[in-house]
């Protein structure tokens, strides 16, 4: 890598990571509010299983990027790619444990479905834009990260249009594993 290469890379690198070092701050802070409402919160499974899925995606997604630190030259369609998906990684991470209403006992369920449409709708297209990003800046994408992605697009789509609770409380910690099986399969390196 040449040191203009590098010196590229880490000029674009410290806008993406601050994206996304205020979407793990946006789940932190979720679960601070938790912690303080703790008496007055009814907790629902699913919310707080995705929550910590999503911190683990923002970390993989900040792993994976590391690796574009490679490339010797940058198109403005190239850093495009990787700042949608971060901005959107940011959003999905804004609404995975909102704000409860203040006063009284809070029904986290009702929030969680109240925000599931938009929830799941933007984890879809954070999906679509890794893609994107793969295809944009390495010229395709690999067989198993296509297939891991259609299916968390698929689970994704499919949870944002409908609201049965059994599928939302399957989905949470299958997808919690499958995340994981993702991470180990394909980025256990840099």
């Amino acid at each position: 890598m040449t040191p203009a290469a590098s010196d590229a890379f880490n000029y674009l690198a410290v806008l993406f990571s601050i994206i996304i070092g205020l979407a793990v701050t946006e789940i932190l802070q979720g679960f601070r509010r938790l912690l303080l409402t703790r008496n007055r919160v009814r907790l629902y499974a699913p919310a707080v299983i995705w929550a910590f899925t999503l911190l683990l995606s923002l970390s993989q997604t900040w792993w994976a990027m590391f690796g574009l630190r490679h490339h010797d030259e940058w198109t403005f369609g190239m850093y495009a790619a990787v700042l949608l998906q971060t901005v959107i990684l940011y959003m999905v991470a804004a609404l995975a444990l909102p704000d409860q209403p203040d006063g009284g006992e809070a029904e986290m369920r009702a929030t969680y479905y109240e925000h599931a449409r938009p929830l799941f709708s933007l984890m879809a297209a954070a999906a679509a834009a890794s893609l994107l990003k793969e295809w944009v800046t390495e010229g395709g994408v690999t067989p198993t990260n296509l297939v891991f992605h259609l299916a968390f697009i698929c689970a994704t789509v499919l949870a944002a249009v409908t609201r049965r609770a059994w599928y939302h409380q399957f989905l949470a910690p299958a997808a919690a594993l499958f995340y994981g099986l993702y991470v180990v399969v394909l980025f256990n390196k840099l």
